[in-house]
């Protein structure tokens, strides 16, 4: 009976991703995914901006993380139509990271380092998706009052919750400081090219992104360790408020000796990060 039950969820998920590497061929999920491309570097573009007027002293300014940034934009003056375009480009980014993952788009394998590689991205498609629907709320609610870093406190307390839910945070904290070393690793290894159609580049776009590379995965590796280390002082103190998200990570950066200047090159990189994201959606090979 176990053996049966076995044999037909693998057969259910070999058909699945047999159907999803059919979908990810198709022209509009190329087209919707450089969509959802041009709304990731929006939006770090947004983020990061804000945290350089923070360090540069400008009025206006905010740390602030993903969710926040949309709180921005929906006070400006045309804010409403600039969010259904952000929903829009949020669920197509959601939408095809999800089916990058399960169809195999950067053939990551079905090791463990590939499973894992696909999982995250998996990951990053139901966040995105989460984000559209963030976006959503504000729009239709008008209700653009969100509390930064919430999704990391709420992660830390579903998880301080469950039985030894500590030390599976603690192990989440550990591996999100993994993600971040590997962060600064593709940023110099430039690793992160290898899906760029590069022979389509000249050689000044080309040094302008490896500039980018490195600058806007130095500033990520940074805030992904930043956030690691508080997720396994909250599983240590039992304490989920300690969690912090991208806003926490450079309110930490600001106060440190050189404030002021971690926290432009930092922000720097942000926007660096979203520019590239920018190149992806023109010259990343989507299928």
């Amino acid at each position: 009976m176990k053996e049966e039950t076995s044999q037909s969820v693998g057969e259910k998920i070999e058909v699945t991703v047999k159907a999803a590497e059919e979908t990810v061929r198709k022209p509009f999920v190329k087209k919707i995914a450089r969509l959802g491309f041009y709304t990731k570097g929006f939006l770090f573009i947004v983020v990061g901006i804000l945290a350089v007027m923070v360090a540069t002293g400008q009025s206006g300014g905010e740390l602030t993380d993903a969710a926040g940034a949309l709180t921005r934009v929906a006070k400006l003056d045309f804010g409403k139509i600039l969010l259904i375009v952000f929903i829009a480009g949020a669920v197509s980014h959601g939408f095809w990271n999800i089916l990058r993952g399960m169809a195999d788009v950067d053939d990551a394998g079905k090791n463990w380092r590939g499973i894992i590689k696909r999982a995250i991205a998996v990951g990053i498609g139901i966040f995105y998706v989460w984000l559209a629907f963030s976006a959503f709320n504000i729009l239709v609610t008008e209700n653009v009052e969100t509390g930064n870093g919430e999704v990391q406190r709420t992660i830390a307390q579903i998880f301080l919750a469950l039985p030894l839910g500590a030390a599976l945070l603690f192990i989440i904290g550990l591996s999100t400081i993994g993600v971040g070393i590997h962060e600064c690793y593709r940023g110099f290894s430039r690793k992160y090219q290898e899906n760029f159609r590069l022979f389509t580049l000249g050689k000044g776009q080309l040094r302008l992104i490896n500039f980018l590379g490195i600058m806007s995965f130095t500033a990520r590796a940074l805030i992904f360790c930043l956030v690691g280390y508080f997720f396994i002082s909250a599983a240590i103190n039992y304490n989920p408020n300690e969690a912090i998200g991208i806003d926490g990570a450079l309110a930490i950066l600001a106060d440190t000796y050189y404030g002021k200047t971690i926290l432009f090159i930092t922000a720097a990189g942000l926007v660096c990060h979203g520019v590239l994201s920018l190149y992806e959606a023109r010259f990343r090979r989507i299928c």
